[in-house]
């Protein structure tokens, strides 16, 4: 008999149930959007930062937005200063967690998002976005106590010896709680693998990476899916890093972008623009070794593939 999949989420999440409920919540209007024309007219441009998605942004003790997509956001910043007639134009900084500020761009509340949003089709139905500015994927996070078939199906190695059948090819991933971030394209993707899987499970979605790391600590859950970046810069700094692991593969690859409001091609040329420049620049090596450590000859190539030439 092959497993049944059963997905309980707390009630609060109900609603976060399918892509479509998620895409309702934005606004998708034609209007032509001109940020640069606003932005001489008001002298500001408004800018959100994620606060959970370190190294690309965070909000720090001090309350200040910080993080490699940050520093890419503040060169926008700059070379839209140095166009005529907007050199005093000042940039205000807005935390957000990842729904709210993809909400609030497509609303028109904001100028651009900076954090590590997944560039998916379903929200460029809202929101529009810049080239990409790193490749991300999901990972897992377990204890190192963990249930060994669980740890050896999720690095992709077979569950048990012997004999395999359809009911018992997935078996090491039943019979599991697993945690991951509402609202993101993770979730949508553990969803839709434990679906075509057929498994029992529990799923409990949080608010914070931080919360899922916390749920995995403590035993709540079994492993934690999230952007393998994001999970690791988290886990060095948890104070319970040394009682856990991450599993050494991606399970997705997934171009990440700075998301904009649609319609505005002046604006997103002045973005995909500046990123180009930077790609192709001396600065790079370093401002990317800082958060990710230095970059690979590969890197170095596919972000040069990226950028746009004039």
């Amino acid at each position: 008999m092959t497993d049944r999949f059963i997905c309980k989420l707390p009630k609060s999440h109900w609603g976060r149930w399918t892509a479509a409920a998620l895409l309702a919540l934005f606004t998708l209007g034609t209007a032509q959007a001109d940020t640069l024309s606003d932005a001489a007219r008001t002298g500001k441009l408004t800018l959100g930062y994620v606060t959970d998605e370190a190294p690309f942004s965070e909000k720090t003790s001090a309350g200040q937005p910080e993080g490699y997509s940050i520093e890419l956001c503040q060169k926008v910043v700059d070379a839209v200063k140095g166009r005529s007639g907007l050199g005093q134009v000042t940039a205000e900084f807005r935390p957000f967690s990842l729904q709210q500020g993809l909400q609030a761009v497509a609303d028109g509340e904001l100028d651009l998002l900076c954090g590590a949003s997944t560039d998916t089709l379903s929200r460029r139905e809202a929101v529009s976005f810049s080239i990409p500015i790193f490749n991300g994927g999901v990972g897992a996070l377990v204890s190192k106590s963990a249930d060994p078939t669980l740890i050896r199906v999720l690095n992709g190695e077979v569950a048990h010896t012997g004999p395999t059948w359809r009911a018992s090819i997935n078996r090491g991933l039943a019979d599991h709680t697993y945690a991951v971030h509402a609202g993101t394209v993770t979730r949508s993707w553990l969803l839709n693998q434990i679906s075509q899987r057929g498994v029992i499970v529990e799923v409990v979605e949080v608010d914070t990476h931080a919360d899922g790391i916390k749920l995995i600590a403590e035993g709540k859950a079994d492993a934690y899916f999230g952007d393998r970046v994001i999970v690791d810069n988290l886990l060095q700094k948890s104070p319970n890093g040394g009682d856990l692991m991450l599993i050494d593969r991606y399970f997705t690859i997934e171009p990440i972008a700075l998301a904009l409001p649609r319609n505005d091609d002046e604006f997103r040329l002045v973005v995909d623009t500046v990123l180009s420049e930077f790609y192709r620049s001396d600065e790079f090596d370093s401002v990317y070794g800082r958060y990710f450590g230095p970059p690979s000859e590969s890197s170095k190539f596919l972000f040069k593939l990226y950028s746009r030439q004039k």
